[in-house]
């Protein structure tokens, strides 16, 4: 099906909100402001780990224009749950955040009290007001040590700081790795991340008391779902709960998800009943917005001389930092189901644990796990070719699962704990691996390479390739309106700044056969959509298209009933259904109809980066002269958008290799509490993104989509650090994925086999 113009699915169609944006006539939540609003600002703990003795709240109460300060004695003993069931344990369950810390702090930045005034600045004076008496206690900051006995428990009601351990075995691991010429082992660090988008985390709250309504505002991703947390926790019964979205300014997986604020302010908003803002400051922001990554790895990996993988062993630890927050045991859960990734593997055996340390909460960060995990692989595979003295691609290709063995599972065999099989539907991953490599040029970056070397220059090239597993179901609804002014489609997922909004039109537009200008999307408000399960996991697309697809089926079914024939006979074309005879209905006369969208299991994607990176030896700064993102996306539905998502990860990806790290002392005080700090790349450090966008339709789903949003992210760490390590050469082992100049430096200048922490590595 065609509009008037042509198709409009693979289109590069113009996002719709980029006049509004950039105009400046977007609303943030920043730019709300209701009658009689109030202004909230929260006391943090200035300790990673201490016994809450008490809160004076007396001087704070005394300064005019303080409405109130509430502490965790105001409210009741409640728990902010985790959202994905699959991603729960009984462990994880006994470490969940409460909106104010009792008793015990257990990093630095946790709520502890919550000042509302008339004028924002009058909250953040009184705010200093607040004594909060605090006995130091002894913090636990090191991830790889943090469950061993003997350690300082986070938790009282839990046996120790592991919250959980997933066991996945595939094959015989022992007769693998007897079969092997070689075994290199060595132990590699993921360092701490932040997503740290322009716009900080914010809300406004409003309580109706005539209607018994609770309004907020500024919650994304995720609206159902706090909307049903508020109901439960707050005592109010659904439908008296509304989550409207508002524009952000950057989303990546870390804002939307309920955070102790939702639940104070809208807390506040009801016991005060008129409007509460809370902006987050940039110091906040990076103390108590959700962390990201950190996990240490002892792998070994065995092979052939000729260059067979036979199988790998990994014994992991991932930091979620103090509590288990909504997104759950997703940090553990996804480095496991990534961490195979494209290669036919005769066994592996992998044991990963989820630990608590005194830390910001850690939780999902754009290509969450599998970021990790590509990492820590295709590091180790990097390795394994200078070993064998082989070309990194050759290696890579002989391995890749072929066409013909798909589908493709590994299936957990016994001893595996807590995991599910790893499956791949389709694809065709040697080819497009090759279509990678052609268009990475990538002979001719070799070739580049060894003519910098000739003139004594630092110069090396990396690869990483990975499977992205997304669009998680379980299912997604909208409802398709025809009326004589256009189509409205009503959804339940969420705009965090991917342009959704454009490329669902255009599906509609599409099948409807109507004009991409009258069709329009609507998904802001909870009050409006009966249901959804929100945008992650590059899903919002792939599961909203299809239930598009379905409804636009619903609607010939039903035209063809009025018209007296089969639904294949209808065509649909500018808001009429015409039938095989000629005969015509206006699609306004079916009215609303709903489409829905089952989706079992995920869907699974073939991706990879190729750069070519330079090192000054004086100072250890990296140059990258080329990068390049591939990935299978299945179908693009707007190529301009999915390239615009695919290098602005790609370029978050290279910030947080070369630049970016959350530091923190022995003490577990946070080191990189500014944008002083936390060294984000701006436009000088980034060199331009190349991308081949590849298409190898889905069968999983009617229209072939697969996930694009958090691809460009994936392979970004891995193949930062490989073209590093080549680069530098000379046997230098690069183990973490920050190559910060220091860092660098430092290899260049010792030679040292250390890890991210300074710890000697795990012999070769």
């Amino acid at each position: 099906m065609t509009t008037a113009h042509g198709p409009l699915i693979g289109v590069s169609a113009p996002r719709r909100k980029n006049l509004e944006l950039l105009a400046g006539k977007a609303t943030y939540v920043a730019d709300i402001g209701l009658e009689g609003q109030a202004y909230a600002r929260v006391v943090r703990s200035s300790s990673a780990h201490a016994r809450l003795l008490g809160v004076d709240c007396s001087d704070a109460l005394r300064v005019p224009g303080v409405l109130d300060v509430i502490t965790a004695a105001d409210i009741d003993d409640i728990r902010i749950p985790i959202r994905l069931p699959f991603a729960e344990s009984p462990e994880a369950n006994r470490a969940l955040q409460a909106p104010l810390a009792r008793d015990v702090v257990r990093y630095v930045g946790e709520p502890v009290a919550v000042v509302v005034a008339t004028d924002p600045y009058v909250a953040e004076d009184a705010a200093e007001l607040v004594l909060v008496d605090l006995e130091e206690m002894d913090p636990v900051v090191d991830t790889a040590t943090a469950g061993e006995p003997g350690r300082p428990r986070l938790h009282s009601s839990l046996g120790s700081n592991t919250v959980n351990q997933l066991a996945f075995r595939y094959g015989d691991i022992d007769a693998a790795f007897a079969e092997a010429d070689i075994v290199v082992r060595r132990r590699l660090r993921v360092h701490r991340l932040a997503a740290a988008p322009m716009e900080t985390r914010g809300l406004v709250a409003d309580y109706d008391r005539n209607s018994g309504v609770l309004t907020l505002w500024g919650g994304a991703k995720v609206k159902h779902f706090t909307r049903s947390l508020l109901a439960r926790v707050l005592g109010l019964e659904p439908d008296k709960v509304r989550v409207v979205e508002v524009e952000v300014g950057g989303g990546f997986g870390t804002r939307g998800e309920p955070y102790p604020e939702d639940v104070l302010i809208a807390w506040l908003a009801r016991r005060l009943e008129r409007p509460v803002q809370w902006i987050e400051d940039r110091w906040e922001h990076m103390v108590a917005t959700n962390h990201a990554r950190e996990q240490e790895h002892d792998i070994e990996l065995a092979a052939t001389a000729e260059g067979q993988m036979l199988g790998f062993r990994v014994r992991g630890w991932c930091d979620h930092g103090a509590y288990i927050r909504t997104q759950g045991l997703l940090p553990v859960v996804l480095p496991m189901l990534h961490m195979p990734g494209p290669y036919q593997w005769q066994a592996f055996s992998m044991d990963l644990d989820a630990v608590l340390t005194n830390r910001t909460p850690v939780g999902t960060y754009r290509g969450p796990g599998m970021t990790e995990a590509t990492f820590v692989r295709e590091r180790m595979v990097d390795i394994l070719a200078a070993e064998l003295h082989m070309d990194p691609a050759d290696l890579r290709r002989r391995n890749l699962i072929p066409a013909e063995s798909m589908p493709f599972v590994f299936n957990p065999g016994p001893g595996s704990s807590g995991v599910m099989p790893i499956a791949y539907q389709s694809g065709d991953f040697v080819e497009s691996f090759d279509e990678m490599l052609a268009a990475a040029d990538y002979h001719e970056l070799r070739a580049g390479r060894q003519r910098a070397r000739s003139r004594d220059g630092k110069a090396g090239v990396g690869m990483a390739v990975y499977i992205e597993f997304a669009a998680v179901g379980p299912f997604e609804e909208v409802d398709i309106i025809c009326d004589g002014r256009g189509v409205t489609v009503r959804a339940g997922v969420g705009s965090v700044g991917q342009g959704v909004e454009t490329a669902l039109a255009q599906i509609a537009a599409e099948l409807l056969g109507a004009e991409l200008e009258d069709v329009s999307v609507e998904f802001h408000d909870t009050a409006e959509i009966p249901q959804g399960f929100g945008a992650f996991a590059s899903r919002s697309t792939v599961l909203v298209g299809n239930a598009i697809a379905a409804a636009v089926n619903e609607i010939r079914i039903k035209s063809a009933e009025l018209l007296g024939c089969g639904p294949d006979g209808i065509e649909l074309h500018r808001g009429n259904a015409t039938g095989p005879d000629g005969r015509t209905v206006p699609l306004a006369e079916l009215g609303g109809v709903r489409g829905r969208f089952d989706k079992d299991g995920l869907t699974a994607s073939f991706g990879g980066a190729v750069c070519s990176a330079s090192v000054d030896p004086a100072d250890g700064r990296v140059r990258l002269d080329r990068f390049l993102v591939a990935h299978d996306v299945g179908r693009a539905v707007n190529p301009r958008l999915l390239r615009g998502q695919l290098a602005g990860a790609a370029s978050q990806g290279i910030g947080g290799a070369l630049f970016e790290e959350l530091a923190y002392d022995d003490n577990g005080q946070p080191l990189s509490v500014t944008l002083a700090d936390y060294m984000m790349p701006t436009a000088a450090e980034l060199t331009p993104v190349d991308l081949a966008v590849i298409e190898h339709g889905s069968p999983s789903n009617p229209l072939g989509i697969k996930g694009g949003g958090e691809a460009g992210m994936v392979g970004s760490l891995g193949a930062v650090v490989n073209a590093v390590a080549d680069a530098i050469g000379d046997g230098a082992d690069l183990l973490s994925s920050s190559v910060s100049p220091a860092r660098v430096w430092r290899a260049l200048n010792h030679q040292s086999s250390l890890d991210g922490a300074g710890r000697p590595a795990m012999e070769t």
